[in-house]
């Protein structure tokens, strides 16, 4: 969960290097902004992996606590019912 959380620095950060990778591989995202399903995060980041085990891996870290930090969160945009479903996305506090 390192490298999601240094692209979620990143993002915060506004990096337009990574920004426009990202936006070049289909993520919708802008500074402080980036929105994924689950399976496409998991496909960018970590594609060694398997599925259930980033999903597991990604439930178990204190990804949230340490964004808070750095003003940022990762929330749910659009619940599905279904974690392969819903949208998420990184965004400042409110």
């Amino acid at each position: 969960m390192e490298s999601l959380f240094a692209h979620c620095q990143a993002v915060l950060a506004g990096d337009t290097d990574l920004l426009a990778r990202l936006q070049a591989t289909g993520f919708d995202c802008r500074v402080a902004y980036w929105a994924f399903r689950l399976p496409q995060l998991q496909q960018w980041l970590a594609p060694q992996l398997d599925y259930p085990r980033f999903r597991q891996a990604l439930y178990a870290s204190e990804l949230n606590t340490r964004l808070q930090a750095l003003g940022g969160e990762i929330a749910i945009a659009d619940n599905r019912a279904s974690t392969d479903l819903s949208l998420y996305c990184l965004r400042r506090l409110p």
